[in-house]
């Protein structure tokens, strides 16, 4: 099975081919002596490229998704075998459940015995990796049910780069792509060297993390019912306000650049805007991987726009039938509440205008995210004493860099006020 970088490659030569196709394609039209059966069997090849080209994109998304288990993957790699080993087995899992019913902090000295693996995952993931102020480690079942909930909740994160990190911040490098090519010599033997003005270029991108915590609280007939139906439930609230708080980072990251207009006064012709972002504003080899996104409204109002005999340009994907595909690339809606469009009600632009970013959003910021989640239980603090309640404080650490602005592209379409 190919890998998400031989897919991407596997899709921009077919694009790169459709378009020789098409340039093929328009010399032939212009050819006075091309016959009808040349014109049909080219039209047939287009078609079958195209459907390539889908099915290619098809397997760049699906390899996508997939991603965010390979990073978890990677991330328990980063911990020692034994702490992986530890937050799989039903001991861990056991003794975490009995941790939160009876309000154990890892501050604490370990006083049961049964309670000593929450304590060796501690010391062997780093001996403090923020334990006795965070709290235990979570069980692997734990994280995973917060991962499918957060999978289930349409996170900004399947689209953007991520990386899981042991520490709270650090440096990453980026290559600036080259624009000149080679230096011609004054012959094979050149008696003043061969220039070197045009080394690789790499620029360090800083990440720092931020400390993000939640209190959920929990009855304490919850809290003495079944692991499973404890642990369902915090998965449920943990993964909920995860990606809140991701998508919410994320969007701070796009608000960043530059808002550029697009007019909604003729339809067709804000397509084509949209368009030019595509051929134009952004590189080719970005425009060949370029996803749009958008909010409810903008997708709306995309979706709504037909042809000259009445087709819909936006198309469902032939492999899976979502997402909607504008000229192959996909298009992902976020809704009206978390990707909110800007108002102005007075003055000459009064109107609505619907978020719309364009381009691969891997490339221009990676989430980074200090693995795995945390937890601790009172039933003193707050309002755990005076409810007669358990409440469970749940600790993540996560930052957000931008790597390359320009590989993702910021528009408005804008509906002025009736």
């Amino acid at each position: 099975m190919p890998n998400l970088t031989q897919l991407k490659d596997t899709l921009r030569n077919l694009q790169n081919e459709m378009r020789d196709l098409v340039n093929k394609g328009t010399a032939l039209m212009a050819d006075p002596n091309a016959s009808a059966a040349q014109l049909t069997q080219h039209t047939e090849t287009i078609n079958a490229m195209q459907a390539r080209i889908n099915l290619a994109r098809a397997a760049v998304t699906q390899e996508e998704q997939q991603q965010q288990p390979v990073a978890q993957a990677a991330a328990a790699k980063q911990q020692p075998a034994g702490v992986t080993a530890m937050l799989k087995s039903n001991e861990y899992a056991r003794a975490f459940a009995t941790a939160l019913r009876n309000r154990v902090h890892p501050a604490q000295p370990c006083s049961d015995e049964s309670l000593k693996v929450l304590y060796d995952a501690l010391t062997e993931s780093g001996g403090n990796p923020a334990g006795s102020e965070g709290g235990f480690l979570v069980p692997d079942d734990v994280d995973r049910q917060i991962r499918e909930r957060m999978r289930a909740l349409n996170p900004l994160r399947d689209l953007f780069g991520y990386e899981s990190v042991s520490y709270a911040s650090g440096t990453r490098i980026m290559d600036t792509a080259p624009d000149t090519g080679l230096t011609m010599l004054a012959g094979e033997n050149p008696v003043a060297g061969i220039a070197e003005d045009d080394q690789p270029a790499f620029s360090p991108v800083n990440y720092s993390l931020a400390t993000y915590g939640l209190i959920v609280p929990v009855s304490r007939e919850l809290a003495a019912d079944e692991s499973a139906n404890l642990f369902g439930y915090l998965a449920r609230w943990y993964g909920k306000k995860q990606v809140l708080t991701e998508n919410f980072l994320l969007r701070a990251v796009l608000d960043l650049l530059v808002a550029g207009p697009i007019t909604a006064d003729d339809d067709m012709n804000a397509i084509a805007q949209l368009k030019s972002v595509l051929n134009v504003s952004l590189d080719p080899a970005i425009s060949q991987t370029a996803t749009i996104l958008t909010n409810q409204s903008g997708f709306d109002y995309l979706d709504n726009i037909v042809d000259g005999l009445g087709r819909p340009l936006l198309q469902p994907d032939p492999a899976s039938g979502t997402p909607m595909l504008l000229k192959t690339h996909p298009i992902k809606v976020m809704s009206n509440r978390l990707l909110p469009s800007r108002v102005e009600a007075v003055g000459p632009g009064a109107g609505e205008y619907y978020p719309i970013y364009v381009g691969d959003f891997s490339q221009y910021a990676t989430l980074f995210e200090r693995m795995p989640l945390e937890m601790v239980s009172t039933d003193i603090g707050g309002q755990a004493f005076t409810r007669n309640r358990i409440d469970v404080r749940g600790i993540s650490r996560l930052g957000v860099s931008r790597f390359d602005v320009d590989t993702v592209v910021r528009r408005e379409i804008f509906v002025p006020e009736t």
